[in-house]
């Protein structure tokens, strides 16, 4: 009769690592060979879902924060159950999240990436400087934007970018919005973007641009 260590071997080679690594366990002789076969092979299944998931939710880089439901206005609610329908990996759809320091910006985009990686988008979360130099050095992390579904851009104009950044940034939009769904981040009201650069008409651009197809989410 072969050994628990011999049977685990042989999961090994076959790749079922959660029964190799004995996280499932292969000593209930209480029930059929059928139903435990069904249930060894379920649990692998199960374990390798989760362990995606926790992958992709790594790789996304999104915050580890949860919204605060409790005190929403109805507006903002029905907002959120519309975009948990939405599919990202077959749809388009922008966001613009504004508000002060505090309000819960960050923890909201959390929120509505979950809901993207729930129906196995690829989502990037990425603030608007780490963004700038993932273009300017044409990075590994700027591959992983191109390929998403979903981008979400923190701390815009947080920092007054200067007339080349502002540049970048508009170019960087204006490709990224023809593809993909964006979620623009900023605690900067949007009546004063036009004095966050010396090119006031490319700023000003840029926020009609975004707000042409953009749902605006006003936290306060």
């Amino acid at each position: 009769m072969a050994t628990v260590e011999e049977l685990r071997e042989m999961a090994k080679t076959l790749g079922l690592w959660n029964t190799a690594m004995g996280r499932i366990d292969i000593t209930d002789e209480n029930v059929s060979n059928m139903e435990y076969l069904y249930h060894i092979f379920n649990s692998e299944i199960e374990m390798r879902k989760a362990k995606k998931k926790d992958t992709i939710r790594h790789e996304s880089h999104l915050p580890d924060k949860t919204f605060d439901h409790s005190k929403i206005t109805k507006g903002l609610q029905w907002q959120l159950q519309r975009a948990e329908q939405i599919d990202f990996r077959n749809a388009t759809e922008n966001f613009v999240i504004v508000g002060d320091c505090a309000t819960g910006k960050t923890s909201l985009t959390s929120e509505i990436g979950g809901y993207a990686l729930a129906k196995m988008a690829k989502v990037q979360y990425i603030s608007q400087e780490d963004l700038l130099l993932a273009i300017r050095n044409q990075s590994p992390r700027w591959k992983k934007i191109l390929k998403s579904d979903i981008i979400i851009i923190d701390d815009v104009f947080y920092i007054a970018p200067t007339d080349a950044e502002l540049t970048t940034f508009y170019k960087a939009i204006t490709f990224l919005s023809e593809t993909h769904s964006l979620v623009i981040v900023t605690n900067r009201k949007l009546s004063e973007w036009k004095d966050m650069g010396a090119d006031r008409h490319l700023a000003e651009t840029l926020r009609k641009r975004l707000m042409a197809n953009a749902q605006l989410i006003h936290l306060k």
